[in-house]
C-alpha cells in the first residue's frame, strides 16, 4: 500500500460528483446497504491470529467488484479519476493503541483508490468465481507491529461505491448517470491478537529484538599506542523488528576506554560506529559485541549472537629521545663547551615556556569527561537532567548533588570558565534543576547542554 499526501488529494476528492446527475433524478436518503449483494465483496485477512510482540502481523483488506457490474455500472464518486472509484473506510488505521501500522510500498501494476480521504494503491489479483459469477479481485496490504500484548479488534472497515443502470452522454461533460444510487458494503470484523514475549530464559541484556540476527564486527586500526584511537563498526543484519529494539551497548571494555557511538538504520541493516581509546598496554583484543534476541519460530525461545573478538597490537607511545652531549676532557670553558652550554640551556628555557603555555589548556581527562557526557547523552535513557549536573560536578570535583547553586557561575569563573559562559553554564544547571521532563526533555534543550559542554571542554577548570 503506498499513501499519496492528504493535502494533495483533498482538493482532488473534495468535490463528490453527487451533483451529477440531472436535476430531478431521483436520490436515494442514504447510501444503500448492499451487504446481501453478490455483486461487490469486502473481507479482511490476516495472515497470523495472533504473534509475539515485536512481530510484524500481515493483513489484507480484499475487495470484489464483479466484472460486469465494474465495468458497466459503476459511477466515480470524486472529480479525480480512479481506476477503481471506489473508497474503503478503515478507522482502525488511526489511533490503535498497544502497536503502530507499518505502511508498504505497492508493487508495479498497482490500481488506485481512495483510502479514508487519501489516495492508495491496491494489488490486482486473479479473478475469482462465486455463485456463478465472476469478481475482479484487488488487495490492500498492512502490517501491524505490536509494542504490547492485547488483542486488536478490525471493525467498521466499509467499501463505499455509487452505481446507475442508465446514462446519458453528454457532449462536455461525458457519461452522466440517470439513476445514480450510492452504496456501501462492509467486512466481517477480524481479530490480531499479541502475546507477550515470556519472562522465563530472557537474558538481562535482551532490548526487544525479535526475529533472526547476525553481528558482525572491525576496527581500524588494529595496530595502535596507547593512548591512540580507533574506530569499531558493528553490523547487525537478519530479519527483524529494526528499529523497533535498543541497539547492543558497546563496551565498558577492559583498558578500552568509549569516545562516541553512532548508530545508523539502512535497509534492514543497523550500523553502530564507537569510537575507542586505548588506555592500557596489556589490551590484546576486543571482546565480542552480543545481541540478545527472542526467535518467534516455534516453540519460541531467546538466544544470543556475538561478534568475533578482534585482535589488536597495542604498543607503548614513542618516547623523543634526547640526544646525548659529549663532554669534551678539554679544559671547561672552552668554546665548544660555552656552545653546547647555551644549546642546554635554551633546550631547557623553550621546555619551560612550553610547559606554561600548556597550563591553560585541558588535560586529557578533562577531554575524556566531555566525550563520556556525549556518549552517555546518546545511550538509551540518557538523561541531561542527571548527566549535565554530573559533568560540571566533575570538572569541579565536587558532588553532583551539591554542585547547582547560587554560586555555581562564580565557581566556574574561578575555576577559569570564561565569565560569560559560567553564567550560561550555571543558569542551564539551574533550569534543569527545576525541569521533570528527565530522559524526555526537548530537543534544544539537549542540544544546549550539549554545546555548553563542548565550550567548557575548551578550558582548563582548576578548582
Amino acid at each position: 500500500m503506498l499513501l499519496a499526501p492528504r493535502a494533495a488529494l483533498l482538493a482532488l476528492l473534495a468535490a463528490p460528483l453527487s451533483s451529477a446527475a440531472p436535476a430531478g433524478a431521483p436520490q436515494a436518503p442514504g447510501p444503500r446497504d448492499l451487504n446481501r449483494d453478490v455483486r461487490v465483496f469486502l473481507e479482511l485477512e490476516p495472515a497470523l491470529s495472533e504473534a509475539y510482540v515485536g512481530v510484524p502481523q500481515r493483513v489484507e483488506l480484499r475487495l470484489g467488484i464483479e466484472r460486469g457490474f465494474l465495468a458497466s455500472e459503476l459511477v466515480p464518486l470524486f472529480a479525480r479519476s480512479l481506476d477503481l472509484p471506489v473508497e474503503v473506510r478503515a478507522p482502525w488505521l488511526r489511533g490503535s493503541r498497544g502497536g503502530r501500522w507499518l505502511a508498504l510500498a505497492a508493487p508495479a501494476g498497482a490500481r488506485s483508490l481512495a483510502l479514508d480521504g487519501d489516495l492508495a494503491l491496491a494489488v490486482p489479483r486473479a479473478d475469482i468465481e462465486r455463485d456463478g459469477r465472476t469478481f475482479a479481485l484487488h488487495a490492500l496490504a498492512f502490517e501491524w507491529l505490536p509494542d504490547s500484548p492485547g488483542e486488536l479488534i478490525l471493525d467498521g472497515t466499509e467499501l463505499s461505491f455509487a452505481y446507475a443502470s442508465a446514462f446519458d452522454d453528454d457532449p462536455f461533460r461525458g457519461r452522466l448517470p440517470r439513476d445514480r444510487v450510492d452504496a456501501r458494503v462492509r467486512a466481517p470484523l477480524a481479530r490480531l491478537q499479541a502475546l507477550a514475549l515470556p519472562e522465563q530464559g530472557r537474558p538481562p541484556q535482551f532490548g526487544g529484538a525479535v526475529g533472526s540476527f547476525t553481528i558482525l564486527t572491525e576496527a581500524e586500526p588494529r595496530d595502535v599506542e596507547v593512548g591512540g584511537t580507533l574506530l569499531l563498526t558493528t553490523v547487525i543484519a537478519g530479519q527483524g523488528n529494526f528499529g523497533h529494539f535498543a541497539a547492543p551497548r558497546i563496551g565498558p571494555f577492559d583498558g578500552l576506554r568509549v569516545l562516541s557511538e553512532r548508530s545508523e538504520l539502512v535497509d534492514g541493516t543497523l550500523r553502530i560506529e564507537c569510537g575507542l581509546r586505548v588506555t592500557e598496554e596489556r589490551v590484546r583484543e576486543i571482546p565480542p559485541v552480543e545481541l540478545a534476541y527472542f526467535t518467534p519460530a516455534a516453540p519460541g525461545r531467546y538466544e544470543i549472537t556475538r561478534s568475533q573478538p578482534l585482535p589488536l597490537r597495542i604498543r607503548r607511545p614513542m618516547q623523543p629521545a634526547l640526544a646525548d652531549v659529549p663532554v669534551p676532557e678539554a679544559p671547561l670553558l672552552t668554546p665548544s663547551v660555552l656552545v653546547v652550554g647555551g644549546v642546554v640551556a635554551l633546550v631547557v628555557l623553550l621546555l619551560v615556556l612550553r610547559a606554561r603555555s600548556r597550563r591553560g589548556l585541558p588535560s586529557a581527562n578533562e577531554h575524556a569527561m566531555a566525550a563520556d557526557f556525549e556518549t552517555r547523552l546518546i545511550r538509551p535513557g540518557g538523561d541531561v537532567t542527571r548527566l549535565y549536573p554530573a559533568y560540571l560536578a566533575a570538572r569541579l570535583a565536587d558532588d553532583p548533588a551539591k554542585v547547582v547553586s547560587p554560586e555555581l557561575a562564580q565557581r566556574l569563573e574561578r575555576a577559569g570558565a570564561p565569565a560569560e559562559l559560567a553564567a550560561r553554564a550555571a543558569a542551564l544547571a539551574a533550569e534543569l534543576a527545576a525541569a521533570t521532563y528527565g530522559n524526555k526533555a526537548p530537543k534544544d534543550v539537549v542540544e544546549r547542554a550539549r554545546a555548553t559542554v563542548r565550550e567548557l571542554d575548551r578550558h582548563a577548570l582548576r578548582s
